[in-house]
C-alpha cells in the first residue's frame, strides 16, 4: 500500500506551535514518566512482530515519549515521518521508502535507524491530532487493512491511557477506569485479581457474541468459554506472568462464540498494579480475534502435512508396487488432518456379475460384535469387500460426487447404521477418479465441527494422488497379467497344458537346489504311437496325448513336476520320499484303463526310463541325468515296452 503525499499546509509553523501548547495542557512532555507506557509500546512491538514501535508527539521537534527498539528521544521535525500523518489526520503506510519519491533522501531512510517500512496512525489528546503510535521496519514490509485498524485502536486506547497516567497523579477512580476500558474500540479485559472482578468491555463481548447483561464476572465464567485443549496452556501462562516469569501475558488460544464455533483469539497485556508487597493487583489485557491468521497458519501446516505423507505414499508404492500400505500408512494421518474420528479408503472393483463393489485399502477398527470383529479380520488379511453400495458411503461411489452430510439421517442417501454402530454425526465422501471415472473413495466421519466444501478442495490433491497411484496399480496389474500370459505361453505346451520341455528343463533346478531329499528323472514314451496315428489319424492322437498327460498330472503330487518334452515325450520330477506314487502306478494308470476318443477306445501304453539323483545344490549334471533316464527308457522299449527300467548299473532301485 502506498499513500500519495501531500504538501504541508501554508502556516504549518504557526499550527505546530499551537499544538504544542495543546500538547502541554495535555501533559505530554518529553520528561513525563512513561516508564509504564513504554512497556507497554514495547508490548505492541511484539503484537505485530516489528523490530520498532513508538509513540511521538510533535513541537517544536519529534519527541518520542514511549519506543521500543530505538534509543535517540527526539528526532528534527524536518525528518519526522509522523509529521505526514498529523497533517493528514489519517494513517500513513510506507512499504519501501526508499523506493518513495517523498521519502527516498531522508537522513533517517539514508542512516540510522534506515527506515524502509512505516505505518502511524494519528495520536489524539483532547480530540486534536497531537503526535503518532507508528510500527517502522529496516526492511520493506506490509500491514493487512486489519492489523492498520487494530492499530488505530490501540492508538485509541494508547490516548486514554496517557489520560489514565495523568489522572493517577491526582488519583483516578475505578469507574474513571472502567470508562476508559469500555470507550477502547479493542477487546479490553480488566482483573483485579484480589477479589476476582473481571470487567469486559463492548468490543470484546461483540467479538464473542454475548450481550454485555449475559457477562458475568467472575473468572469462571471466561473460562468456560476456553477451548478444553488450551485450558492449562492459558492458566499456566497468567499464572507465569503474576508470578513475574514471563514479562507479559501473550497467550493465544480458542474461546467458544455464542453461536458455537470456535475463534481462535490472541490475549496480551500486563500487570499494571501492585500491592506494597509486589503482590499483583491488577491485570489489564487486550484481546483480538486472530481466527483468519490461525487459519491461515493452519491451513499452510497442513498442506505441508499432506504432502509429506502424499510424496511417502508415492515412495512406498513406488518400492513395494503395494496400494494397501500405501494407504495404510497414510490413514492415521490422514484422520487427523481432516480431525474425523473414523473412516476409510477403498477401491472399486468390478465383481464377476459386472455389480461394484468397495475393496477396503484403509479401515478404523470400530467393531461392536463378534461379526465386525471377524470383518476388520477380514480387512487385516486384505479379504474385505463392502458389496452393498445403496447407502451413504456407497452413494458416493455410485454417483460419483462429494457426498457432505453435516445431519446424516436427513441424506436421501442415509440408509441408517447397524444396531450397535458408533453414532455417525457427521459425514464426507470422497470419489476418487481417473478422468471421469469413479475408482476409489475417502469417507471421513465424525469432524467435531461441520465438514465444509473448504475440507473437500483441500483433501483434492491426496484424492488426484490416490487416483493415479490406483491407475499405476491397474498398469502394474495389466503389464503382471501380460507377462504372465506371456511366460505360459513360452513355457507351455498349446495341446497338453503342460510345461513344456523349456519349462522341465528351468524347473529341475528347484530339485537340485534342496538338499534334503533325492529324487528321480522319468522320462515317459507312449508305446506305438505313431501306429495310433497312423490308424486313427492325428486328431485320435492329440486326444491320447491330452489324456495321457491328464492322467500323469492326477498321479503326482502337488510339488512332483510333469511336463511335454516333444511329440509323445513326457518328462517327470517326483521326490523320494515315503508318499512318493511309484513309476509303476503311472504305468498302471495309462495301461489299465483304454482311452475314450472320438474314434472308440484306444488301448495305449507307456515305457518308461528312470535316473534316481542325489541332490548336491547345482543342476550342473542335469543333462548327464536326463541322457541316463533316456538309456534307461531305450533299454525298456528294447525288452518288449510297457514297462519301467532304472539306471542304476549294480542293482534295481527299491522304488520300481
Amino acid at each position: 500500500m502506498m499513500w500519495a503525499m501531500k504538501s504541508a499546509p501554508l502556516g504549518y509553523n504557526v499550527m505546530l506551535n499551537k499544538r504544542w501548547q495543546h500538547i502541554s495542557q495535555y501533559k505530554l512532555s518529553p520528561d513525563v514518566d512513561t516508564d509504564a507506557l513504554d512497556r507497554l509500546i514495547a508490548s505492541v512491538a511484539d503484537f505485530f512482530e516489528f523490530p520498532i514501535a513508538l509513540v511521538s508527539v510533535l513541537g517544536q521537534k519529534q519527541w518520542f515519549i514511549a519506543k521500543s527498539g530505538l534509543d535517540v528521544d527526539f528526532t528534527s521535525l524536518e525528518d519526522a515521518f509522523c509529521r505526514h500523518v498529523v497533517a493528514l489526520r489519517a494513517p500513513l503506510v510506507i512499504e519501501d521508502a526508499s523506493q518513495h519519491p517523498d521519502f527516498r533522501d531522508n537522513p533517517l531512510v539514508l542512516a540510522a535507524p534506515h527506515i524502509r517500512f512505516y505505518a502511524g496512525v494519528p495520536l489524539t489528546a483532547g480530540g486534536r491530532e497531537v503526535g503518532a503510535v507508528c510500527l517502522i521496519d529496516s526492511r520493506p514490509n506490509t500491514l493487512s487493512d486489519k492489523d492498520l485498524r487494530f492499530l488505530e485502536s490501540l492508538s485509541y486506547f494508547i490516548s486514554d491511557y496517557i489520560h489514565l497516567i495523568d489522572k493517577q497523579r491526582a488519583g483516578i477512580s475505578d469507574g474513571d477506569f472502567a470508562m476508559m476500558i469500555e470507550s477502547a474500540d479493542v477487546g479490553v479485559w480488566d482483573w483485579e485479581i484480589s477479589n476476582d472482578h473481571n470487567v469486559f468491555n463492548q468490543r470484546w463481548c461483540e467479538m464473542l457474541g454475548l450481550e454485555s447483561d449475559e457477562v458475568e464476572s467472575r473468572s469462571s465464567f471466561w473460562k468456560s468459554l476456553i477451548h478444553s485443549d488450551d485450558f492449562t496452556s492459558v492458566n499456566n501462562a497468567i499464572r507465569r506472568h503474576l508470578a513475574q516469569e514471563d514479562e507479559v501475558l501473550n497467550v493465544e488460544y480458542r474461546m467458544r462464540h455464542a453461536e458455537g464455533h470456535w475463534l481462535w483469539v490472541n490475549t496480551y497485556g500486563r500487570v499494571v498494579a501492585n500491592d506494597s508487597a509486589g503482590r499483583p493487583l491488577r491485570l489489564t489485557c487486550v484481546t483480538r480475534d486472530i481466527s483468519d491468521k490461525k487459519s491461515a497458519e493452519l491451513r499452510e501446516r497442513k498442506q505441508v502435512q499432506l504432502l509429506n505423507f502424499m510424496n511417502r505414499a508415492q515412495s512406498v508404492f513406488l518400492h513395494e508396487k503395494d496400494i494397501r500400505h500405501s494407504c495404510e500408512l497414510i490413514f492415521d494421518e490422514l484422520l487427523h488432518l481432516a480431525e474425523s474420528q473414523f473412516g476409510l479408503i477403498g477401491q472399486v472393483q468390478v465383481r464377476s456379475d459386472g455389480e461394484k463393489s468397495l475393496f477396503i485399502h484403509a479401515l478404523s477398527n470400530i467393531s461392536w460384535s463378534e461379526e465386525t470383529n471377524e470383518q476388520y479380520r477380514a480387512y487385516q488379511r486384505g479379504e474385505l469387500f463392502f458389496n452393498n453400495l445403496d447407502n451413504l458411503f456407497g452413494h458416493v461411489v455410485t454417483s460419483g460426487h462429494v457426498v457432505l452430510a453435516n445431519r446424516p439421517r436427513q441424506h436421501h442417501a442415509s440408509r441408517g447404521t447397524p444396531a450397535g454402530h458408533p453414532p455417525l454425526l457427521r459425514f464426507l465422501g470422497l470419489p476418487i477418479k481417473i478422468a471421469d471415472e469413479t475408482v476409489g473413495m475417502i469417507g471421513l466421519a465424525n469432524k467435531e465441527e461441520d465438514y465444509t466444501e473448504e475440507d473437500a478442495l483441500f483433501l483434492q490433491p491426496l484424492l488426484d494422488t490416490l487416483g493415479a497411484l490406483f491407475y499405476a496399480l491397474d498398469v502394474e496389474k495389466s503389464r503382471h497379467h501380460a507377462e504372465q500370459q506371456l511366460r505360459y505361453l513360452a513355457e507351455t505346451d498349446v495341446l497338453t497344458k503342460l510345461p513344456n520341455r523349456r519349462a522341465f528343463i528351468e524347473r529341475t533346478s528347484a530339485f537340485y537346489s534342496q538338499l534334503k531329499f533325492t529324487f528321480s528323472i522319468a522320462v515317459i514314451d507312449i508305446d506305438y504311437f505313431k501306429s495310433i496315428n497312423d490308424q486313427y489319424g492325428h486328431q485320435v492322437g492329440d486326444e491320447v496325448l491330452q489324456e495321457v498327460a491328464f492322467r500323469l498330472s492326477h498321479s503326482l503330487r502337488s510339488d512332483d513336476l510333469v511336463a511335454r518334452l516333444g511329440g509323445e515325450e513326457f518328462g517327470i520330477c517326483l521326490y523320494d520320499t515315503h508318499d512318493a506314487p511309484t513309476l509303476e502306478l503311472l504305468r498302471r494308470a495309462i495301461a489299465e484303463t483304454p482311452i475314450l476318443t472320438s474314434e472308440g477306445a484306444v488301448h495305449v501304453t507307456v515305457s518308461i526310463g528312470a535316473c534316481q539323483v542325489k541332490p548336491r545344490g547345482s543342476a550342473e549334471h542335469w543333462e548327464e541325468d536326463l541322457r541316463r533316464a533316456d538309456m534307461a527308457l531305450y533299454r525298456a522299449k528294447k525288452e518288449g515296452r510297457n514297462r519301467v527300467r532304472w539306471h542304476m548299473p549294480s542293482k534295481e532301485t527299491s522304488f520300481t
